[in-house]
C-alpha cells in the first residue's frame, strides 16, 4: 500500500492558498451542497460512481471480468459504504477528484459534472476512501469537512489523511482493483438518521434503491452483480444478492399484468378471424396493471406531437414506460410491504424522469384535465438521452419537464382512455381482504343454514345388493366428476367428508366439513379392507368427535382447469382445501409437486379418509391443497399393487 503525506484536495483547483481563495471555494462548495436536497442523494452518488467505474472496466477487459458492487447500509452505526471492483483511482485522480468541477468521466457516464464527489467529501463529517489499481493502493480518510464549511475561523482546510486502520469494508481486501467509499451520517448531515424511513432489511432496501438510484437502470444491464447488506438498529444483519440492474417496474410486482402491445395484437388477431375483439382470453382481462414501454419512434407514431415535442424527440431520444394500476391500493400495498414510516411512498402515481440510465429527482404529477383520479393510478418513467439533471439533483430544464407532462397527458387521454375495461374492477377494498371477507361470510351463512335445515338419510343398504356404483361410463366433464364423487361418498368409499353446499354463482364450487367419529375403524387404515383410511398414529391424536370448520372444495375434470384459474387470478390457491378431479392433467408440472398417498410410503401424510394426493408449491415448499384423483383412486381399489408401482413411476421417478 502507498503511504502518502496529508494533502488538501482543493489545491488541485487553486494552487494559491490564500484566505480569499479559501472563502471563494467555500461559497462554491456550499452552492454545490445546496443543490443536493434529496434524502437518497448520498446513495445515488456512491452507487452511480461505482456503476460508472465497473462499466468502464467492463469495456476494457476480457469476458471473464464480473462487474460487481457491494453496498452496506449500517443503520445501527448510521453509515453507508459502497465498494466496487472497477478501474480504481490512480494517484492523480485520488488527490484531485474531490475538488469542485474536477471530473475524469465522459458525458456518456452517469456522473460527469464533477460535483458529486465534492458533495460526498464536504457534505459529511467522516468519509473513508480506499482505492486500488495496478500500481497504486491507498486508504485515506477526511474528518469534519462539513463543520469546516461553516467555521469562519478554521485552523486549516480539512485534509485527506493516510488511514492505517485498513478498509472499513473488508470486501475491499478481496478485489484486485476498485474503490470503496464510506460515509458516516450525523445530526448535521442530510440524511441525519438512516432509521428515519424505517426500512430495516435488505429486501426492502433493494427495492427502494431500484427506484431511487442507479440500481434502477431504465435500460437493464444483466451482467452486474449487486450484493446488499443491511444491519438494522438492533444489529441484525440481512443480505440479498441479484444479478443485473434495472428499474423496479411496477408490472413485475403484481400477479397479473399485460402490455398494450399484447392486447393490441390479440384484438387484431381476433378481428382478422371474424371474432369479437373484445372477447379477450382470461389472461388479458381483469389485470392488476396495464403497461408498456414506448421508444422514440413509437411515441411519434402513437401520439400526436407538436413541432416543439418533435424537436425534443430528435434532440433527446426519449423513451417512456407506463404502468396503469387498477387501483391505488397496488401502490399502497407495495409501500406498506416495505414497512416504511407512515405516508412515505416509493412507488406511486406520477411522472419520474430518468437520464444517464438512472432515475433522477422527485416525481411530478400528471396534469390531467378530466378523470383526475387517474393521476394517482398511473406511473410514468421517462428516459432522456443526451441530457442530465441540473447541478446536483435539483431537476431538469423546463423543456424536458413540460414534454413529459404534456406527452403523459396525451397518452392517458388517448391511448389509455379505454384501458379500464382490461383492468380489474376497482372495489375500493384491497383484493385479498375483500376476497377473504366474502369467503368467511359464505362459510358463516352455510354453517347457519346447515344447522337450521339438516338433511339426514341413514341406511345399511347403500351399494347393496348390487355392490356397484350406478354410473356406467368414465367421466367426460366436470358434472360427471361431481356425480361420481357424491356416489363414492354415499357408498362409503370415501368417508369423513360431509358436503355442506354447492354454489354455481360464487367463485368456488362448494363447502365441506371433515367429520371423524365412532366407529373409528371406519376411518382406520387397513391394507385390504380400508386402503383409503388414516394411519393409527394419526387416529390416536384425534379427539373424537372431530368436526372441522367449513372448508372449500373445487371440482374439475382435470387439474389443468384449476391451474389456469389460479394463474389468471380468478381463483386463489390459498382459499382451496380440497380438489376433486378425474385426472391430474399436465399443467401442474413445473409449478407444483404432487405426492401420492396411494403409495404406502406416504400414508402418514393422509390427514382424513379418502385423500389420494397432496399438491405442494415447488417454489415455497408449502402444501397448497388436498386432492382426490378419481381415476387413480378407482384403479387403486381394483388393483392396489399395480397402481402403487404406477404412482411411484409417475410422481417419484
Amino acid at each position: 500500500m502507498n503511504i502518502f503525506d496529508p494533502f488538501d484536495p482543493l489545491r488541485a483547483k487553486y494552487v494559491v492558498n490564500s484566505d480569499v481563495a479559501t472563502k471563494a471555494l467555500k461559497r462554491e462548495i456550499l452552492n454545490i451542497l445546496g443543490s443536493y436536497v434529496g434524502w437518497y442523494d448520498p446513495f445515488c452518488e456512491l452507487i452511480q460512481n461505482a456503476l460508472d467505474s465497473i462499466e468502464e472496466r467492463a469495456t476494457q477487459e476480457e469476458k471473464n471480468y464480473i462487474p460487481s458492487i457491494w453496498i452496506t447500509i449500517n443503520i445501527q452505526e448510521n453509515s453507508l459504504v459502497v465498494t466496487d471492483n472497477g478501474i480504481g483511482l490512480d494517484e492523480q485522480k485520488f488527490q484531485s477528484f474531490l475538488a469542485p468541477d474536477f471530473s475524469f468521466k465522459s458525458g456518456a457516464t452517469r456522473g460527469h459534472k464533477g460535483v458529486g464527489a465534492t458533495y460526498i467529501a464536504y457534505g459529511f463529517n467522516y468519509i473513508q476512501i480506499c482505492t486500488k489499481t495496478n500500481d497504486f493502493y491507498a486508504i485515506g480518510k477526511m474528518v469534519n469537512a462539513r463543520k469546516w464549511l461553516y467555521d469562519d475561523n478554521p485552523s486549516g482546510n480539512p485534509k485527506i489523511k493516510y488511514d492505517n486502520s485498513g478498509p472499513i469494508d473488508t470486501m475491499f481486501n478481496q478485489i484486485d482493483k476498485g474503490v470503496s467509499m464510506y460515509v458516516k451520517f450525523d445530526k448535521n448531515t442530510h440524511p441525519k438518521d438512516l432509521d428515519w424511513i424505517k426500512a430495516d432489511n435488505a429486501n426492502s432496501w433493494l427495492k427502494i434503491l431500484s427506484v431511487k438510484t442507479g440500481l434502477g437502470a431504465f435500460n437493464p444491464n444483466p451482467s452486474i452483480n449487486v450484493d446488499l447488506t443491511v444491519i438494522n438498529k438492533q444489529g441484525i444483519k440481512t443480505n440479498v444478492s441479484q444479478k443485473g440492474i434495472e428499474y423496479l417496474w411496477p408490472h413485475k410486482i403484481v400477479k397479473k399484468a399485460a402490455s398494450y402491445k399484447q392486447i393490441k395484437e390479440k384484438r387484431e388477431e381476433l378481428f382478422n378471424k371474424d371474432k369479437d375483439p373484445n372477447n379477450l382470453p382470461s389472461y388479458l382481462k381483469n389485470l392488476d396493471i396495464y403497461y408498456d414501454t414506448f421508444r422514440t419512434n413509437d411515441l411519434q407514431n402513437l401520439v400526436k406531437l407538436d413541432q416543439n415535442e418533435l424537436d425534443i424527440c430528435y434532440k433527446y431520444k426519449p423513451s417512456v414506460y407506463f404502468s396503469y394500476a387498477y387501483s391505488v391500493s397496488i401502490w399502497n400495498e407495495f409501500n406498506k410491504s416495505l414497512q416504511l414510516r407512515n405516508n412515505l411512498k416509493i412507488l406511486h402515481g406520477g411522472i419520474q424522469i430518468a437520464a444517464d440510465n438512472m432515475p433522477q429527482g422527485e416525481s411530478t404529477q400528471i396534469p390531467l384535465n378530466r378523470n383526475t383520479g387517474r393521476q394517482n393510478q398511473i406511473h410514468f418513467v421517462y428516459h432522456f438521452g443526451n441530457c442530465s439533471a441540473d447541478l446536483g439533483r435539483k431537476g431538469f430544464h423546463s423543456e424536458i419537464i413540460d414534454f413529459a407532462k404534456e406527452v403523459s397527458r396525451k397518452i392517458v387521454d388517448n391511448l389509455l382512455k379505454n384501458a379500464k375495461k382490461f383492468l380489474k374492477p376497482n372495489t375500493g377494498t384491497p383484493p385479498d381482504i375483500f376476497r377473504e371477507k366474502e369467503i368467511d361470510d359464505w362459510k358463516e351463512e352455510m354453517d347457519k343454514y346447515e344447522k337450521s335445515n339438516p338433511l339426514r338419510l341413514i341406511s345399511e343398504h347403500f351399494f347393496l345388493p348390487i355392490k356397484t356404483i350406478s354410473i356406467t361410463s368414465k367421466p367426460s366433464r366436470e358434472q360427471d366428476v361431481i356425480a361420481l364423487f357424491n356416489q363414492l361418498i354415499a357408498g362409503g368409499v370415501v368417508r369423513g367428508i360431509r358436503i355442506m353446499s354447492t354454489n354455481e354463482r360464487f367463485t368456488y364450487d362448494g363447502l365441506y366439513k371433515i367429520v371423524i367419529d365412532d366407529p373409528i375403524t371406519n376411518h382406520t387404515y387397513n391394507k385390504h379392507s380400508n386402503p383409503l383410511g388414516i394411519s393409527k398414529d394419526i387416529i390416536n391424536q384425534i379427539k373424537l368427535p372431530f368436526i372441522s370448520k367449513p372448508r372449500i372444495i373445487e371440482y374439475k375434470y382435470t387439474l389443468d382447469g384449476l391451474i389456469e384459474d389460479i394463474q389468471d387470478g380468478s381463483k386463489n390457491s390459498n382459499d382451496i382445501e380440497l380438489v376433486v378431479a378425474w385426472d391430474t392433467g399436465e399443467s401442474y408440472v413445473g409449478n407444483y409437486k404432487i405426492t401420492s398417498l396411494l403409495d404406502e410410503n406416504n400414508l402418514f401424510l393422509r390427514q382424513y379418509h379418502g385423500i389420494t394426493h397432496i399438491m405442494t408449491n415447488i417454489t415455497t415448499g408449502q402444501k397448497e391443497m388436498d386432492l382426490i384423483i378419481l381415476e387413480e383412486l378407482i384403479d387403486f381399489l381394483i388393483d392396489p399393487e399395480k397402481t402403487q408401482k404406477q404412482q411411484i413411476k409417475k410422481y417419484e421417478d
